[in-house]
């Protein structure tokens, strides 16, 4: 029982996912998402008794969804390699990841009239500002010729660093986000790349 509620939830969710693609956020309501999903409006209903309710589990959803993809991902190989393919994960370089940030952009831009999802919206920003610096911790160590995994020293300029670096590729991805895929798919790297090989983009100094 417990199975079919997470799954029918999910189908809510996804509904709703693609309503905002094409619709925008005002274009969410029970009955627009129940028709996406092909549902009853009932069924919606009962998953979630309200708007703000439906839109909140769909938010959380895509932040849990691009949560475990990154986690997923591979640490192992050359630091300045592994680092580099999750910063380009970070990018909406295909038609489904161009899809996905325009919709994540839509719940934040939506999320200041929510404080329930303000603070999710605060929350998943918090986690991506972590994940940065240990990117960047990476590879300072690598550059040092350190195993990454030991090497945990905190940088006075970690925070600083992480938010340039949270900048650029928030940066990017607007831009990115508005190409056709295959354009932004071969854009994206060249820019990265470009970004990383500055001196004072990277505080490991190993990409010039």
């Amino acid at each position: 029982m417990e199975h079919a509620i997470g799954d029918g939830k999910r189908r809510v969710a996804e509904a709703l996912w693609r309503v905002v693609a094409r619709d925008g956020m005002t274009g969410v309501s029970v009955r627009t998402v129940a028709a996406e999903g092909g549902v009853k409006g009932g069924t919606v209903q009962h998953y979630f008794p309200s708007r703000a309710q439906m839109v909140h589990y769909a938010m959380e959803m895509l932040a849990d969804q691009f949560t475990q993809r990154i986690t997923a991902m591979p640490r192992t190989g050359p630091t300045y390699e592994w680092t580099r393919a999750f910063l380009l994960e970070l990018l909406p370089l295909t038609a489904e990841r161009q899809r996905e940030f325009r919709v994540w952009l839509a719940f934040t831009t939506h999320a200041d009239t929510n404080p329930a999802l303000t603070e999710l919206k605060h929350s998943f920003s918090t986690q991506l500002g972590a994940m940065y610096q240990r990117i960047l911790r990476a590879r300072r160590a690598a550059s040092h010729g350190m195993d990454e995994g030991l090497h945990h020293e905190v940088n006075p300029s970690d925070d600083s660093e992480a938010a340039v670096l949270q900048a650029v590729i928030d940066g990017l991805s607007l831009q990115l986000a508005d190409l056709d895929p295959d354009e932004a798919a071969g854009l994206g790297p060249l820019l990265l790349d470009h970004y990383l090989a500055k001196p004072d983009a990277d505080p490991t100094e190993v990409d010039r």
